[in-house]
């Protein structure tokens, strides 16, 4: 990494001017000239002319500026190699898409024998943090995230549906979203990105989770759909997270009238991240998009 000073003196070159390098550099004007000074005393000899308000490279200083300017190239080339090191990529997922949407092609990645992944599975409210914190290098979530801040691609789109078990009097006509506030309500936790657009679907419409009898609080999906089963219990989730229980016929997806919710499953990764090329050819490999 280059030293403070060098950056310094590679700004004032290339304004050709103090005020603007430091204005560049965020720095004050003195700052800047104590950086050239402290680097001239440095090397024993002047780097720079002024004439004026111009600014002129000695010998001596076109000498130490096409240095650092090869020294600023092998920077750039060592982190390219470092990113391309084979450590596993750190990627994350919530629990709807891990389960139920990842698995084929997961399987298709491994088997073609590319770059190591570890999978961490969580909610998204957790992923999004790990994600800020270093801890992951991209994540598949379902939830709401700022866009300001992560890189993201949509890989599906998917429906939004109200769940019960087979034979639910909920499920011998069609619906409103109002039919369903007597029976008790099973959402996953706080901080699970289906819950948050359940949530915010339910403030568009000026109503919440308190106009239903009753709310129960699951992390787990099997254990959710097995409540579901055996109560008259119903919950919202994404169409291929009960998508084997509905074709088994213990589950069933209820028609509302009033109610349409379509949304995008993400992969994101936060913007200027070193691995970003990696990233990317990681995202067109999972999804068989280079063949």
């Amino acid at each position: 990494m280059l030293d403070q000073k060098l950056r310094t003196f590679i700004k004032v070159v290339e304004y050709k001017n103090y005020t603007k390098a430091a204005e560049a550099l965020n720095l004050t004007q003195p700052a800047v000239s104590q950086h050239i000074k402290k680097l001239e005393a440095h090397y024993g000899l002047p780097l720079i002319e002024l004439k004026g308000k111009a600014v002129k490279l000695t010998k001596q200083g076109e000498i130490v500026y096409n240095y650092v300017q090869v020294q600023r190239s092998n920077e750039a080339h060592l982190l390219n190699k470092l990113n391309r090191v084979s450590q596993p990529i750190r990627i994350g997922a919530t629990l709807s898409i891990a389960d139920y949407y990842l698995e084929s092609y997961l399987d298709y990645y491994l088997h073609k024998g590319y770059d190591d992944v570890s999978v961490t599975v969580n909610n998204t409210k957790v992923m999004l943090q790990k994600l800020l914190d270093d801890e992951l290098d991209g994540a598949f979530i379902e939830g709401i995230f700022d866009k300001d801040m992560f890189n993201y691609e949509a890989f599906t789109r998917t429906s939004f549906k109200a769940v019960v078990r087979h034979h639910h009097p909920l499920l011998k006509e069609t619906r409103q979203l109002k039919d369903l506030y007597n029976y008790p309500l099973i959402l996953r936790e706080q901080g699970s990105g289906t819950r948050k657009i359940f949530e915010q679907y339910l403030s568009q419409q000026n109503e919440s989770l308190l106009s239903f009898k009753k709310i129960y609080e699951i992390g787990s999906f099997m254990l959710l759909k097995s409540m579901l089963k055996n109560t008259d219990a119903v919950s919202f989730m994404y169409e291929n997270v009960a998508l084997k229980e509905v074709t088994n016929q213990t589950l069933d997806y209820v028609t509302l009238s009033d109610v349409t919710i379509e949304r995008p499953l993400y992969f994101i990764y936060p913007k200027h991240s070193l691995k970003s090329e990696k990233l990317k050819t990681f995202y067109r490999r999972f999804f068989n998009a280079d063949n």
